[in-house]
């Protein structure tokens, strides 16, 4: 489990008396468990993606993995990062080798496994994001999708029981973005994979189990998409909006059509209810 209890964080000590990036966090995620968290530029989501993977650690309060604690050295340390991943919005800024495939290897390389389960880590992350055709292709020769996917199989590769994905989508086409996040999601499903999505896409929500929203450094709603929907006018105070298909069932619900459910998710489920109203 990741757990975050009471957590202030501060850049720099200068900015102590100034307004905390993140304030009075608590939060809890159980393994296997999917979760989107939402807010717009400077509400904290990086800040605390990077608390979460023990890259940054808090300034007052805990951040617990499995029971380690994220401000904990040498072994315990270790085995934090070998239980969080990490993906970052530019996958530029954590490939490291010159071909995929050896771009892969590198996680499983410094955690100093054998070379038999070295190379089975390696082709097991490339198979599960279908990157086998572009095994020994240059890095440099890849498009942004394409590095983004060996961003993840290099993380995956590591086995991690968590993983964090901060704002993955922001720089790739909107089809790619869909094609990633349903194999996050089926990854999720397969290997009880612990997924974190940092955004501020709000149509990326609906499929996740829980969505958080931060603003100014709290988190202001930790529920359901389906719940988090509903709250229209108090998300747009905060800079976000509803996805397209919510605002369409609410409106077609206000023109008599009260059999819709009250939040629509997708267009998928808006075809499923008027199947399921029509056959009755």
């Amino acid at each position: 489990m990741l757990e975050v209890k009471d957590v202030t964080f501060h850049y720099s000590r200068e900015e102590r008396n100034a307004s905390p990036v993140l304030q009075q966090i608590n939060l809890k995620i159980e393994p296997g468990e999917t979760v989107a968290i939402l807010g717009q530029n400077g509400s904290g989501k990086s800040t605390l993606a990077k608390l979460l993977a023990s890259i940054l650690r808090p300034s007052s309060g805990s951040i617990l993995v499995d029971g380690l604690s994220t401000t904990a050295h040498g072994e315990a340390l270790w085995t934090i990062r070998q239980h969080v991943g990490i993906v970052f919005q530019n996958p530029d800024d954590q490939l490291v080798a010159n071909t995929v495939i050896d771009d892969i290897a590198f996680g499983p390389e410094n955690l100093g496994l054998p070379r038999p389960e070295i190379e089975e880590r390696v082709q097991e992350a490339l198979a599960l994001l279908q990157l086998e055709a572009y095994a020994h292709m240059p890095i440099q020769d890849l498009s942004i999708g394409q590095k983004q996917r060996v961003a993840i199989a290099g993380v995956l590769a590591m086995r991690p029981r968590y993983l964090l994905l901060d704002e993955p989508t922001t720089m790739i086409s909107g089809q790619t973005a869909r094609h990633l996040l349903e194999t996050v999601h089926r990854l999720a499903r397969e290997r009880s994979l612990a997924v974190v999505h940092i955004t501020h896409f709000m149509h990326e929500v609906a499929h996740f189990q829980r969505a958080i929203v931060m603003h100014q450094g709290r988190i202001l709603f930790d529920e359901t998409p389906a719940q988090l929907f509903t709250r229209i006018e108090e998300l747009e105070a905060v800079g976000l909006d509803v996805p397209l298909i919510c605002r369409l069932g609410q409106r077609l619900r206000e023109r008599g059509l009260t059999w819709l459910p009250h939040t629509l998710l997708s267009s998928a489920q808006l075809k499923a209810a008027f199947q399921q109203h029509l056959a009755e």
